[in-house]
This record gives structure tokens, sequence and C-alpha cells, in this order.
């Protein structure tokens, strides 16, 4: 069961940003919640990890998912954002290897 500002945070999105269409920045959730960022996103994250409810955000703000098309746009952001770190990692990975390859010669 959400806390009080997890709860605070699904209302207000169910009621001003339903849909990606009508995502609200978080300055504004942050105001008109009297909370700050850091706990809106944190809270963000609880929300979606611990109950299961769709709230995403996008360069516009946050907003609760209206349909499951939604929801699969934004597990597919997080998918390309995990593909993009394995990259990363593996291209530093590469950078150790080559070091340690060049100091057995």
């Amino acid at each position: 069961m959400p806390n009080r500002t997890e709860q605070r945070i699904i209302d207000y999105l169910k009621r001003y940003a339903f849909g990606r269409d009508n995502a609200v920045r978080s300055q504004q959730i942050v105001r008109d919640l009297g909370i700050s960022d850091r706990d809106l996103r944190e809270n963000k994250g609880h929300i979606v990890k611990k109950h299961g409810i769709p709230i995403g955000s996008t360069g516009k703000g946050y907003f609760y998912a209206a349909n499951d098309l939604e929801i699969m746009n934004f597990r597919n952001e997080y998918k390309s954002r995990f593909d993009e770190c394995l990259l990363m990692m593996k291209a530093y990975e590469a950078m150790v290897a080559r070091k340690d390859q060049m100091s057995m010669i």
C-alpha cells in the first residue's frame, strides 16, 4: 500500500496528468504538492517498482499512463537506456583488457 506522499503523487497525476500528452513538469508537481524534487523522483521509482502503478516521465514531465501502449513505450525507453549502459560497460572493460594485453608485451 502506498504511503501518504506516494498516494498524493498518484492522485495528482491521475487527476492532472493522465496520459503522456498531459504530462506535468516536475517543478509544477513539487510546487503543488509541497515536496522536494528528490522526493518526487524517489517516490516515483517506489510507486512503479513496489506498487506496480504506471507512472512515467518524459522530457515534458510526469504522467499516469493511460494505456498499455504508454506503459510499453516507457518500458522500451528504459530498455534502450539499459542497452546503452551495457555498451558503455563493455567499452570500459575493453579498455582495461587492452591495457592488460599491452603490459604483457
